[in-house]
């Protein structure tokens, strides 16, 4: 369940931040000796945190203890309440986090107001975050960061880090959280705490992991695991278990996976720390769920879904939730199943956690699909593909401004330049007419100078405006083309249905390719032979078709095609060689032989025998349809809508999501073309 990637790491981030304790509880709330200064009780503050990952309550309590020991506004109480109102959200109870955020907002006229201000917004920040308002949650942590005083204390520095670091990871900005955890790394090894220094280690271990630097990733967590075992600290050594075990997955090694979820939920045991072992609990049962153990993965997660409830964990309750789902979905349960998928996905869209919703939808579609439920593997599939396509185009957008951006930077840059020499033109030109009267003969030549001069700048402006041209020339073509296959991208595409569908309505052939089990070649080959693969299948395509064939990288691994209207037979007579093409030589990268095979949808458009004429977003929409009936029906095949009984578009979408049941009342006519292995016929 990828949920459960999300939820690990909110608990290393967590977990490096927030301690609470067993032992804090039975600290006697007694002043220090009077030997001790600021140094030795932000020391003992520091052992409360660093002791308090099992029991937070408890551990916030203890620090309430401690508080008439601090003077009004001082940096001791400073740094006791940041922390308690940290452990308080740690532990869920967001409400009484907030209200130390308030008493801190009051030190505002106070000398250490700043400070305290800033320790508002990081308390604030981790509530939003444990409620699951993650766009919130990441805004105040930045502004929290923003108004840190300069050169705070190493560890004050290493919880706005990692508290900056877990609400990044949580909203999907790797690089963000990948930067932020390597400083955190450096700052931790120089404080010298072990548990810090493992706890990092793990986090930023599972960063590669996200990042696939498998290699990087092994060595930082065996790092943190030999740290957390010198120390004997088990929830440390949880967390590097838990770590581990999505390494031994990306390596395929399944046994040592199991092995190390068990001695991870082992390790949270001896610490007693509840929240790790639900989300502990939760990683096992989707290791069963994976494995097709479906009764033992549905046990573990109804055993995990109370507890992270208890704990108000909402990672841990969506997970829990999805796995559920999943394994009664897996169990033929396909209704009961459903509801408790989808009560998981709309808690994250409450939250605003669109790419967990996204990777989600897709999973809930493939356990659909296999259950033999295509009609509501279709739907999710749908909502999976709206969803894809808006980050898609965002993500686009922001890339292509973020170009156009730098080069206006550039011309604006000239501009000036320009400017810059026309003014020094100009003030030479003022001193040279004040000598006029004196140096009359020095006239005509200073005027012919001028003229050459202003002729060159002339020229180099006339060169620069030429060069800037051909530069937002390269821009564009750039823009508009994949860089990994050379195919034309969805920029392109979108440009070229302006002058293929000039009012609207699509004429043409669109056929949509997606290559079989490419998950399975990523996971099995590696994601250097996913890309080989897709490189060699833009190549038998460009080969297949004419050059003025449309052919565009759809995303992923689809590929979309368009072409001038052609009869049915032409057009069946192209979706067989492209599906012969595509499963021809098995793809060679580093000593593997990869066989490949692709599924196909395809229709003509206007669609006989009615001609509706048709836009090109229902005419994608509709062979895309096709295209994931190819798939659910056995792969290396093509579905085309050769007839369609729709007068208007609202009855084309109504047929559309549900095509295999129109097909079977006869409003619809397939064309099925099966690949090479197999014998081609034709189901009308």
């Amino acid at each position: 369940m990828t949920q459960v990637l999300r939820a690990l790491l909110r608990a290393a981030t967590a977990g490096a931040l927030l301690w609470a304790a067993c032992a804090a509880v039975a600290m006697p709330a007694q002043a220090p000796p009077a030997t001790h200064g600021a140094a030795d009780f932000s020391a003992r503050i520091a052992e409360i945190e660093h002791q308090g990952d099992a029991r937070p309550r408890e551990a916030a309590h203890a620090l309430e203890q401690l508080l008439p020991l601090t003077a009004p506004f001082s940096p001791e109480r400073l740094e006791l309440l940041t922390v308690r109102g940290l452990l308080l959200a740690f532990a869920s109870d967001t409400e009484a986090a907030d209200r130390v955020a308030q008493t801190l907002s009051e030190w505002v006229r106070s000398p250490a107001g700043a400070a305290a201000g800033s320790a508002a917004l990081l308390v604030r920040a981790r509530a939003l975050a444990q409620r699951g308002n993650l766009q919130k949650a990441d805004a105040l942590m930045s502004e929290a960061m923003q108004r840190l005083p300069p050169d705070p204390a190493p560890r004050t520095r290493l919880r706005y880090l990692l508290a900056q670091a877990g609400i990044k990871g949580d909203a999907g900005k790797l690089e963000d959280a990948l930067r932020l955890f390597h400083e955190a790394l450096q700052l931790a090894d120089r404080i010298g705490d072990a548990w810090r220094r493992s706890e990092v280690r793990s986090g930023l271990a599972y960063f590669y992991y996200e990042a696939k630097q498998i290699d990087r990733a092994v060595a930082l967590n065996a790092e943190a695991m030999q740290i957390a075992q010198q120390a004997q600290d088990h929830a440390a050594l949880g967390r590097a278990h838990n770590t581990e075990t999505f390494l031994r997955g990306e390596l395929g090694d399944r046994e040592g996976e199991r092995r190390a979820m068990e001695a991870a939920i082992d390790s949270a045991r001896r610490a007693g720390a509840k929240s790790d072992e639900a989300l502990y609990l939760a990683n096992l049962a989707d290791f069963y769920l994976k494995s097709g153990q479906y009764k033992t993965a549905l046990a573990l997660s109804e055993q995990a879904l109370p507890l992270v409830r208890e704990l108000k964990d909402v990672n841990g309750e969506i997970v829990a939730l999805a796995n559920i789902g999943l394994a009664h979905i897996s169990m033929k349960n396909i209704p009961l199943g459903k509801r408790f998928v989808n009560e998981a996905i709309e808690i994250d869209e409450r939250r605003g956690a669109i790419p967990s919703v996204v990777s989600s939808l897709l999973e809930l579609a493939q356990y659909l699909e296999r259950a033999g439920d295509l009609a509501g593997a279709v739907d999710a599939y749908h909502r999976y593909r709206r969803l894809h396509d808006e980050i898609f185009q965002r993500d686009q957008q922001k890339a292509i401004v973020e170009m156009q951006e730098r080069f206006d930077a550039e011309r604006r840059t000239r501009q000036l330049e320009l400017l810059q020499r026309e003014n020094t033109l100009k003030s030479e030109q003022l001193r040279r007419g004040d000598l006029r009267q004196r140096l009359w003969w020095l006239l005509a030549a200073t005027f012919v100078l001028s003229l050459v001069v202003l002729t060159m700048l002339y020229r180099r402006m006339r060169n620069s405006n030429r060069a800037l041209e051909s530069s937002n020339v390269q821009l564009l073509a750039q823009s508009e083309r994949d860089p990994l296959t050379g195919l034309a991208n969805r920029r392109h595409f979108q440009a070229a249905m302006q002058q293929l569908a000039a009012d609207g309505k699509l004429a043409g052939t669109v056929f949509l390719i997606d290559i079989d089990h490419f998950k399975r070649i990523n996971d099995t080959h590696g994601h250097a032979a996913g890309d080989a693969v897709l490189i060699e299948m833009a190549r038998r395509l460009r080969e297949t078709l004419r050059e003025q064939d449309l052919i565009v990288r759809w995303g992923g691994e689809e590929f979309l095609v368009v072409v001038r209207t052609l009869s049915p037979e032409q057009v069946e007579a192209l979706a067989n060689r492209m599906l012969s093409a595509m499963a021809g030589a098995p793809v060679r990268h580093e000593g593997d032989s990869i066989h490949v095979t692709g599924s196909i949808g395809f229709a003509t458009f206007p669609i006989e025998p009615m001609m509706l004429p048709v836009s090109w977003e229902r005419a994608i929409n509709l062979v895309d349809t096709a295209m994931y009936l190819a798939k659910a029906h056995g792969r290396n095949r093509a579905y085309g809508v050769r007839l369609l009984q729709a007068r208007n578009e609202a009855t084309l979408d109504d047929i559309t999501r549900s095509l295999e049941s129109a097909w079977r009342d006869g409003q619809v006519t397939l064309t099925l073309l099966q690949g090479p292995s197999a014998t081609s016929e034709v189901a009308a």
